[in-house]
């Protein structure tokens, strides 16, 4: 002989305490429950979907461009509402897996830096710190395993940490933050025509990608140095020299170290020409413009707020960016 088992009920009669059995529906399409033997009916607070519809809301504005009162309620209703959202943290994004190629920046939001490692496609990793330090940068990298190429702005806390951290990893270095550089050392407008044909070889570094443009402007920028070496190295005698300083300086100083720049920096500012791929770019534009660009303009929309607030901001911006989300 085969026994019924005995039935589950969700809720349960008030005045009987008989199972209540969901058959109907109000007219805002909320769940009815009801008691068959007193025909007792009632509904239940969903309290799950209402924090999540509030949560939904709450991510809207935050990310998006609508001011408060833009809203369907009240400003000082959402506010009150949404004060328990600030306190949910951002899932972790961490997966462990090896990327060909890493692109790391910093954006300094308030009082804090965030560091922020990505692909070419999604956000991978990001950290909180008081500046950009090797020690910083180094429990960034931690966190992830040593890819085979990592493009950044050769920032010094940030080469240590490489150097330290992922120590077989090649190097490619912005040549966009180079061209920066180099521009802010000769001016648009140079006078001297070394510092113009300098400058217009810098310029022409943004536009090539093949090995054969990389290897012709590595023999231009020899080329250019053959013929104003003696130019760059004149030296002026200075008046009043300080104690156990050298009586002397170069002349065309901003010159000098803009080609030093250059010269120094050339192989691994043509690495992504050397080898060839969609996954290493030549600058570090997928966060500069991809990333950091928006979170200026959504805490310049959002300004006002705490700088504890802005970092919740810049976190589930982050996380949206993410191949999890």
């Amino acid at each position: 002989m085969k026994y019924k088992q005995k039935r589950d009920y969700k809720y349960h009669c008030q005045l009987c305490g008989k199972g209540l059995s969901g058959r109907s529906k109000t007219a805002a399409g909320k769940k009815r429950w009801k008691c068959t033997p007193c025909n007792y009916s009632t509904t239940k607070p969903r309290h799950d979907l209402s924090r999540k519809y509030v949560f939904k809301l709450f991510l809207q504005w935050l990310l998006g461009k609508a001011a408060q009162h833009e809203l369907k309620l009240p400003a000082r209703t959402f506010r009150q509402h949404t004060v328990w959202c600030w306190q949910v943290p951002v899932p972790n994004v961490l997966s462990g897996e090896i990327h060909h190629a890493i692109i790391i920046d910093g954006l300094r939001v308030g009082s804090q830096v965030c560091l922020v490692a990505r692909t070419t496609n999604y956000v991978i990793a990001w950290h909180w710190a008081d500046s950009e330090t090797s020690a910083s940068w180094a429990s960034l990298l931690t966190l992830l395993p040593a890819p085979r190429y990592v493009v950044c702005d050769g920032q010094k806390g940030m080469l240590k940490a490489i150097a330290i951290c992922w120590p077989s990893t090649v190097v490619q270095r912005c040549r966009f933050h180079v061209w920066l550089n180099v521009k802010k050392k000769l001016t648009l407008n140079p006078e001297a025509r070394a510092a113009q044909e300098l400058l217009s070889l810098t310029r022409n570094l943004l536009h090539f990608r093949t090995k054969r443009q990389a290897r012709r402007w590595k023999r231009q920028l020899k080329a250019w140095h053959r013929t104003h070496r003696q130019f760059i190295n004149e030296r002026t005698v200075k008046v009043d020299p300080k104690p156990r300083q050298r009586r002397w300086r170069y002349t065309h100083q901003r010159l000098r170290s803009a080609y030093r720049q250059l010269h120094k920096h050339a192989d691994d500012l043509l690495r992504s020409s050397y080898h060839p791929s969609p996954e290493l770019p030549a600058t570090t534009n997928h966060v500069e413009g991809g990333i950091n660009s928006q979170l200026r303009m959504l805490l310049k929309l959002h300004r006002g707020m705490t700088n504890r607030h802005q970092m919740v901001l810049v976190d589930w911006y982050l996380y949206s960016r993410t191949e999890q989300a």
